[in-house]
């Protein structure tokens, strides 16, 4: 995706909100000339965002993701992580929230995204909403609550780029009520699909999977929150969690007590619950999936000389010198699985085709220092497949 400035940034959120918006009233809105209206038209076109006469801005059925945004806070260690004292290291500031991940990622994948979430009223909510609009996503349908502060992730990481720890504020994402979603539904169910995460309220997600008449996939955020998809497994069209969170909603259920039951007894229970496709991520042990008909255990993707570069990169080598495929940063990779999900439904792959386009998606993720990959492609994800399956 090229990068739009910050006027190109307002004036397409005018027209996503009006797309009969004229060039005078734009020039009005944004203080300049109507000649200078146009050349941003102009460079909007260029760069993909609008389709032109009438300030068309896709050309098929969107994808509408609910769910969180945040100001991501990453702090990473770079000597041996020691607990309860202050390590060495970076820390870097940027826009996150699995919601924001996964809309990222399946623009990225050429998929236009209708995004909705919630701003606060802070200076936080303008520097996220340029991020979201930056990314190509839609967020005329989204919250901004001049009360509320937006919310924000703050997560910790050892050497080795793997998360220690982390706190959010989410607060914000108790305004994503029912009676805000049902206005947005002739917009929702008008998208090839829809995809929430579980920041937003268990009562909220109940009356998504409820009134929501296209294919549903939510992606559990962690164990804690998992627990809200219980009452409407059987509403979903696919579910996306990793080991711990699938245990969690296994055990919430009348079929555990706290116990760790075999992938194909999870499998079984969320098939038997009425979810269509399950993927539970294994972390550095790849990719459980199943449907009615079938499962697979796809394995991660491991470059040849993965160790080897690794064990360069500690020792002082560079980094972009045969050591491709390091492992910079594990946050968002499970986020950009979901979104190859999503890419591959909209694909209408399989099953084990879409599991692929996971683990691949996953793996990119892995390599970027980033929790969003900006060298995602279609492309680019195709040819990391062919390399998997």
């Amino acid at each position: 995706m090229k990068k739009i400035t910050g006027r190109e940034t307002e004036i397409l959120q005018w027209i996503r909100e009006n797309p009969l918006i004229s060039q005078n009233e734009l020039a009005e809105k944004a203080g300049i000339t109507r000649s200078s209206v146009s050349v941003h038209i102009s460079n909007l076109i260029k760069k993909g965002l609008i389709l032109g006469k009438g300030y068309v801005t896709g050309g098929s059925k969107p994808v509408t993701v609910i769910g969180a945004v945040n100001i991501d806070i990453s702090a990473s260690a770079s000597a041996s992580f020691r607990k309860a004292d202050s390590n060495p290291g970076k820390i870097k500031v940027s826009a996150g929230g699995v919601g924001f991940n996964i809309a990222s990622n399946s623009a990225l994948l050429g998929v236009p995204v209708c995004f909705i979430s919630a701003f606060g009223g802070d200076t936080h909510a303008s520097f996220l909403k340029h991020k979201c609009l930056e990314r190509g996503l839609d967020i005329s349908a989204s919250l901004t609550v001049d009360t509320a502060v937006s919310s924000c992730y703050v997560c910790i990481n050892n050497e080795d780029g793997d998360m220690v720890s982390a706190v959010n504020d989410m607060d914000i994402y108790e305004h994503i009520t029912p009676e805000y979603i049902e206005k947005k539904l002739p917009l929702i169910n008008k998208s090839a699909l829809c995809v929430i995460d579980t920041n937003i309220p268990a009562r909220t997600i109940a009356y998504i999977a409820e009134h929501c008449t296209v294919p549903l996939i939510a992606e559990p955020v962690s164990a804690h929150k998992a627990v809200k998809l219980l009452p409407v497994l059987h509403k979903l069209y696919a579910l996306t969690p990793n080991k711990m969170e699938a245990f969690a909603l296994y055990n919430a259920s009348k079929a555990g007590q706290g116990t760790s039951p075999a992938l194909a007894e999870l499998a079984r229970f969320f098939i038997e619950s009425g979810t269509e496709r399950i993927y539970i991520s294994l972390g550095e042990k790849g990719l459980f999936c199943a449907d009615k008909n079938a499962r697979y255990r796809v394995k991660p993707f491991v470059p040849e000389n993965a160790d080897r570069a690794r064990k360069a990169v500690r020792k002082g080598a560079d980094s972009t010198k045969g050591a491709q495929h390091i492992i910079k940063n594990t946050t968002g990779a499970g986020d950009s699985q979901t979104a190859a999900v999503v890419w591959a439904v909209l694909k209408n792959m399989s099953l084990k085709e879409s599991a692929d386009a996971g683990i691949a998606a996953a793996s990119l993720c892995l390599e970027s220092e980033e929790a969003v990959n900006d060298n995602l492609t279609e492309g680019v994800l195709y040819e990391r497949i062919q390399k998997i399956s």
